[in-house]
């Protein structure tokens, strides 16, 4: 089953686009203007470029963000679960979190 792109992917694939038709359409709108075709199109796919960096890096900012919810909403799922349950996790039942294994056990 494929899984449907977060918005932050979206983003980023949406940004490289969305750069090269914003540049070209400002280097075509410079070229008329400045009445040099070259240059205006030269300068268009610069400003296209740095459109297309932004949308990079806001799609990169909203992928991270978008991961750190799933594991915040992962982690408080297992925690209301276990304390419905009525039982504590193992002592060394998760190598990943950063106090498992440091209780001592003298029972």
């Amino acid at each position: 089953m494929e899984q449907r792109p977060g918005s932050g992917e979206a983003m980023r694939r949406v940004g490289l686009g969305a750069g090269l038709a914003i540049g070209m359409g400002v280097g075509v709108a410079l070229g008329a203007g400045l009445h040099n075709m070259g240059t205006g199109i030269a300068l268009g796919l610069v400003i296209g470029a740095a459109v297309m960096v932004l949308f990079t890096w806001a799609g990169a900012r909203m992928q991270r963000d978008e991961q750190r919810r799933r594991a915040e909403a992962g982690t408080g799922a297992e925690a209301e679960t276990g304390a419905e349950a009525g039982t504590e996790a193992e002592p060394g039942g998760d190598p990943d979190q950063p106090s498992a294994g440091s209780r001592d056990d003298d029972a």
